[in-house]
């Protein structure tokens, strides 16, 4: 093993431990913050949660830049499972729920409209709009097929 390789390696476990570090701490405030919104059905704390999170992803991004890296393939998968089981809770309890509250259901659809949306500003930032189209419809090309 050269001195480069090692260096190497000390740098991805770096920025491992930061990532790891830094949503323990913003994601972990940012669940609690949500989830006792939504149990209080409080738009404040609610509201600082999605905050927070979002947040989390910002110094992620951050963490990334920092260490002129991108996004690893699993942190992508984890973060659209996530993001799809989180959807799918806040629907089926929105559904079945008989006395589901009003501003939980506001505070649901804000959350994942602003998540959604700041996904998005990511992706024409850090592609450009012709990048994002082009990702977004060669996936949707080879979904279908052709």
């Amino acid at each position: 093993m050269n001195a480069n390789d090692r260096t190497n390696r000390i740098a991805r476990l770096e920025r491992r431990l930061a990532v790891m570090t830094h949503w323990g701490l913003v994601g972990s405030f940012g669940m609690a913050f949500l989830l006792s919104g939504f149990s209080a059905s409080d738009w404040t704390c609610g509201l600082l949660g999605y905050a927070l999170l979002i947040g989390g992803f910002v110094g992620h991004v951050l963490i990334n830049h920092y260490f002129d890296s991108d996004f690893h393939a699993g942190e992508v998968a984890l973060g659209l499972v996530l993001f799809g089981l989180f959807a799918l809770v806040f629907v089926s309890t929105a559904l079945f729920t008989p006395d589901y509250s009003r501003v939980n259901l506001g505070l649901g659809l804000a959350g994942f409209t602003v998540m959604a949306l700041v996904l998005a500003l990511y992706l024409i930032i850090r592609y450009g709009t012709r990048g994002t189209w082009n990702m977004v419809h060669s996936l949707w090309y080879r979904r279908a097929g052709k």
